[in-house]
């Protein structure tokens, strides 16, 4: 069964993601910043990526993706 889990602001909610899966090394998530597109202040989705990746996840950005391929 596949599994969604959608929150803002990442960083602050990485544990409640750790603890709805048990092995987290080396799965790839999809990580959609789109609302960051727009802003100056963008620490923010760098903490959440890296607090993704702390986790073990393989990080798989789509905005960044989607703004490539235009």
């Amino acid at each position: 069964m596949k599994k969604l889990f959608l929150g803002a602001s990442f960083k602050d909610v990485a544990n409640i993601l750790k603890s709805c899966e048990d092995n987290l090394n080396s799965k790839t998530v999809t990580f959609i910043p789109t609302s960051s597109v727009v802003e100056k202040l963008i620490f923010y989705v760098d903490a959440g990526k890296k607090a993704l990746e702390k986790l073990g996840l393989i990080v798989d950005e789509l905005e960044r993706l989607l703004l490539l391929a235009k």
